[in-house]
């Protein structure tokens, strides 16, 4: 295990600084790489996290070198890059959710093949990787985390070449037929396989990564009997490549939806909407995430079983994202025209099928939502996990899982009802099915999830990873 120095790379900041009241006040920031990152960094004896600062105030509270111990004076350094509107749009909303995102989880028609773009991508890329050769004294231990940072890895071993770097990849990876239609696809290819060691949440996207290495003209093998799904050898450097799906913190959130506080307003929630079964859906705004299709699966449902009309709610929140990309405001727009048009053809005078909330919430006020929903709807076309799905369980006893098969945690939540989302039928069957079961099949169903999103939770995976990684160096 790393006991000494760990460099953590990734593209949001653990924490982030901002004015409130005409102070400058601290916020961690949400999400399940600061949950269980976080304490490991500040259990260490030398720990540096490097991140792209976005808070209005990150950059009052830094030293000359951009950096700031976190959570106070006794913590870890964190170390701020600053991009500014070019970088941030060519690199950003550019290349990496432009192109890479896309070709990531399928959607060739939508990427954009910007050589300005990937020119942006590839200096941004290079600025993490110096203010991270900028830290590095002797054995210090690096992890790059996801897509927007996929050449930082060889930029750090051309300085470096003794370097232990691993890499977490956390949305899909495509099959090589896919990925090849980018042009540059051989230089993020030479900058992952830089990598000592690169997860995956599953053990299909692993293989497509090694399918894709070898249509590229690496040499792969698979392992049988190990941890290690197998390796890609390249230029005679080895990259071992592992299936790891991300946990969450089950106990934490368990306790927190025990509150008092949380069963109350999950109580008021009930009493507020009208219908009988109330089901929960929260995305952030893509398209990828399937909203659509899960809307019309509602209005398929409603239409082929009368008798849910005035029962259930979808209660459906969204967070915006990436408003830049005109895209996803006319994806929003859409949304709002199909739920306007399966309300205005269903409701009555007390109740309406579907509750549409707009805008990014912090997690402990989505808790109430959870405890109070029967069923939540996890319908992505495709994700690369998914830790909605398992948030929801930790949170709600014996409640349902609707889940798409395409969703990365459906490989993992065995007790889940898996529907095709792009089968509306499907779906509305599926919904229909998590609701009315027997009370003992639901409690059967929810045991074997829980049991498994609460073993396998983000310290199982955060410790299995660098029990893997450490013990590379070991053999």
């Amino acid at each position: 295990m790393i006991k000494k120095s760990l460099i953590m790379i990734s593209n949001a900041e653990p924490y982030a600084h901002k004015y409130e009241n005409n102070k400058i006040i601290q916020e961690k920031q949400p999400g399940g790489l600061t949950t269980g990152l976080d304490p490991l960094m500040q259990d260490l004896d030398k720990s540096i996290w490097v991140a792209w600062a976005r808070g209005e105030a990150d950059f009052e509270v830094t030293d000359n070198d951009n950096s700031i111990k976190v959570p106070d004076e006794n913590g870890y350094k964190l170390k701020r890059i600053n991009l500014d509107k070019t970088e941030e749009n060519g690199f950003y909303y550019g290349f990496s959710n432009q192109t890479l995102w896309p070709i990531c989880h399928n959607f060739i028609t939508k990427a954009n093949f910007s050589p300005m773009n990937w020119k942006i991508y590839k200096e941004v890329n290079k600025k993490y990787a110096r203010a991270a050769l900028a830290e590095i004294n002797g054995n210090e231990m690096i992890w790059v985390q996801d897509y927007q940072l996929s050449l930082v890895p060889k930029f750090i071993r051309d300085e470096r070449p003794d370097t232990k770097i691993a890499h977490f990849w956390h949305i899909p990876w495509p099959p090589a037929e896919i990925f090849n239609t980018i042009p540059w696809r051989r230089e993020i290819l030479e900058g992952l396989l830089s990598n000592d060691l690169i997860g995956f949440h599953t053990e299909e996207q692993a293989i497509n990564f090694m399918e894709t290495a070898r249509k590229n003209g690496s040499e792969i093998k698979y392992e049988e009997g190990s941890d290690l799904i197998g390796f890609i050898k390249q230029d005679n450097h080895k990259t071992r490549i592992v299936a790891l799906p991300l946990g969450i913190d089950f106990t934490g959130l368990n306790k927190k939806a025990q509150s008092k506080e949380i069963i109350g307003k999950a109580r008021d929630l009930k009493k507020y909407y009208s219908a009988s079964r109330l089901l929960v859906a929260v995305d952030r705004l893509d398209y990828t995430k399937g909203i659509i299709q899960r809307l019309q699966a509602i209005d398929r449902l409603l239409e082929k079983h009368p008798e849910y009309k005035e029962e259930i709610t979808l209660i459906q929140r969204i967070a915006p994202s990436r408003v830049h990309i005109s895209e996803y405001e006319e994806m929003e727009n859409e949304i709002d025209r199909t739920i306007g048009d399966i309300n205005g053809r269903y409701q009555t005078a007390d109740w309406q099928p579907i509750v549409y909330y707009k805008g990014a919430v912090p997690q402990d006020e989505l808790l109430p939502y959870f405890l109070a929903a029967d069923a939540a709807l996890i319908t992505p076309l495709i994700d690369g996990l998914n830790l909605v799905s398992k948030e929801y369980i930790a949170v709600k006893e014996n409640g349902q899982l609707i889940l798409s098969e395409f969703a990365g945690a459906a490989n993992q939540l065995e007790g889940a009802v898996l529907t095709n989302p792009y089968d509306v039928d499907a779906t509305a069957e599926a919904i229909a099915k998590a609701i009315s079961s027997k009370e003992k099949v639901k409690e059967a169903r929810y045991q074997q999830m829980s049991k498994i999103a609460k073993n396998q939770d983000i310290n199982w995976w955060r410790d299995k990873f660098l029990k893997i990684w450490n013990d590379i160096y070991e053999k």
